[in-house]
């Protein structure tokens, strides 16, 4: 017989989340840093109207406004742009009145204590600024794994990264049990399809539940303020608090 610490462990639940327009809203601070960081870093005055930021990732944006100005995006110009793009957030980010969204903080405490579930990111923020955003409200140390927007300009892409990241990390024994992404876009949505995951959408974005529906998802809430609703979508409100 196996010893007790041979045994494999249990099943894991892996849940990737998003951040802007689904844990907090920035109010605006994420665009106003990129527009700065292109006069700091090319001396560009552009507003960037053009750009859409919902589920568009930060390496993606960069590309759009090289396209419109028909200017090649060498490694130079990214190395440039994303060393000065996170001084402007932080400056940005002390000038408005930053939003966490209902219920965010109560589920990421929950699902941190459970030593059963990993808890991941994938987001469209280059690493420097998602750690500075989720720092704005404490909730940086929930997340040691993850993708970011500055490695790769495809959503899906950098799904597929993140979760390739925490298969990495997993110990001797471990497997993955479940597996859920958790976006406010349907950009997130097809980023789950891309690894196979359980695609829960909120509607705490510029899109609502019709458009999350429509692109998809498994799961549409209105936010992630029912804990115990969203434990029982993640399989999980068997577990003790």
């Amino acid at each position: 017989m196996q010893k007790r610490e041979d045994q494999p462990h249990a099943a894991l639940t892996v849940v990737l989340f998003d951040i802007d327009g689904t844990l907090l809203d920035m109010r605006g601070a994420g665009r106003k840093s990129f527009v700065r960081t292109l006069k700091t870093a090319f001396d560009w005055d552009d507003e960037i109207p053009y750009i859409n930021f919902a589920g568009n990732t930060d390496l993606n944006v960069l590309q759009q406004v090289f396209d419109r100005r028909q200017r090649r995006l060498t490694d130079a110009d990214k190395a440039l742009f994303f060393s000065q793009l996170p001084i402007k957030l932080e400056q940005s980010a002390g000038q408005v009145q930053l939003i966490l969204y209902p219920g965010v903080r109560q589920l990421l405490d929950r699902l941190s204590a459970d030593p059963q579930v990993i808890l991941g990111l994938v987001t469209g923020n280059v690493e420097t600024c998602a750690r500075i955003k989720l720092r704005q409200f404490d909730l940086h140390n929930h997340f040691v794994l993850g993708a970011f927007g500055d490695d790769h300009a495809d959503r899906r892409e950098i799904a597929r990264l993140a979760l390739q990241r925490i298969r990495e990390a997993l110990k001797a024994g471990q497997r993955i049990g479940a597996l859920f992404l958790i976006g406010d876009t349907p950009f997130d949505i097809e980023g789950a399809k891309s690894i196979g995951a359980t695609s829960i959408g909120v509607a705490t974005g510029k899109f609502g539940h019709d458009e999350l529906r429509a692109a998809g998802a498994d799961h549409v809430l209105t936010d992630l303020s029912e804990t115990e609703s969203v434990l029982k979508i993640l399989g999980l409100d068997h577990r003790p608090t």
